[in-house]
């Protein structure tokens, strides 16, 4: 049972309810007629109504998350119902609030009612289709269901909103690599080359946006294999980008194979005598011999080719 993560930020507008509103008389707001000020007094009491409520309906649900495991089936069955049926009647009186309609559809979602989840998320495309989190969930909820060539714009449209949300780039990426035939099938994309240009572009700037994440970029310099003609030379660069950015510790562990890598590039570029060196570096380390066979055959086949 996952437990969530904090509030997007994207969100925390909606949660930030305008405090020179709440609470003062109509007739000291200046410039507006009674009415009209009246108005806004309601509209920020009910938009204050509806944060508090949401805001205690996500804290019920993190603490269930928390405590789900060690719960009896019969009291775990008895809080998720609690914490839907809290949401639905939140959603009863406030029908067009976005981001409820997101946070009950990743709550029903991880409960496996994806059915149920992907109503509220077109709801909420409705009601507002730039809303990032809901737009993403949707393509995550379609493409699970195996349609690639559905999902796809809902993940493009979650990407544009929020295009600087690294996870969902590298989420993005993953499902391009994945859903590849389907998406070349139904026509998103013309050519394989163009696929792997914006899967490729996916991963790198998932990694450029947290510049910190060393597995993002080790999974950029990977993607070069799932091309269908890779950029050995950017391959090269990349993965000597990797080798610089292992942190000490993990360095015995870690270079031999990204040495491994780099000779691959190397060999596919017809620099075999460097690509030799660095193999023969590798020697000795048997979880690698493997894949150090598997590029000396590479080596040797072109060398014979030459």
């Amino acid at each position: 049972m996952k437990i969530f993560p904090k509030i997007p930020a994207v969100l925390l507008v909606f949660f930030a309810v305008p405090a020179v509103l709440a609470g003062v008389p109509a007739d000291e707001i200046s410039g507006k007629s009674a009415p009209a000020d009246a108005e806004a007094l309601i509209a920020a009491r009910e938009r204050e109504t509806l944060v508090g409520a949401l805001r205690e309906i996500l804290e019920r649900r993190d603490a269930f998350f928390a405590e789900a495991e060690n719960l009896p089936d019969s009291e775990r069955s008895r809080r998720a119902e609690d914490v839907a049926e809290r949401f639905a009647a939140l959603i009863a009186r406030f029908p067009n609030a976005v981001p409820a309609l997101y946070f009950f559809a990743e709550f029903l979602r991880d409960g496996g009612e994806d059915a149920r989840a992907e109503e509220l998320l077109l709801k909420a495309e409705k009601i507002e289709p730039t809303f990032a989190p809901a737009q993403f969930l949707l393509a995550e909820i379609l493409a699970a269901r195996g349609e690639a060539e559905n999902a796809f714009p809902h993940f493009a449209a979650a990407i544009y909103e929020e295009p600087g949300n690294a996870h969902r780039r590298g989420v993005f990426a993953e499902f391009l690599v994945a859903s590849r035939e389907r998406l070349l099938e139904k026509k998103c994309f013309e050519t394989r080359a163009e696929l792997d240009a914006k899967m490729q572009s996916e991963f790198l700037v998932a990694s450029a946006l947290e510049p910190k994440n060393f597995d993002a970029l080790w999974r950029y310099a990977e993607s070069f294999y799932d091309a269908e003609t890779p950029d050995w030379s950017r391959a090269l660069a990349a993965w000597e980008r990797v080798e610089r950015r292992i942190s000490p510790e993990l360095r015995a562990a870690l270079v031999p194979a990204v040495k491994i890598h780099r000779a691959r590039a190397l060999a596919e570029l017809g620099k075999f005598d460097a690509a030799d060196a660095l193999l023969r570096e590798t020697a000795g380390v048997p979880a690698l011999e493997r894949s150090r066979r598997k590029v000396f055959e590479i080596l040797n086949a072109k060398r014979t080719a030459q």
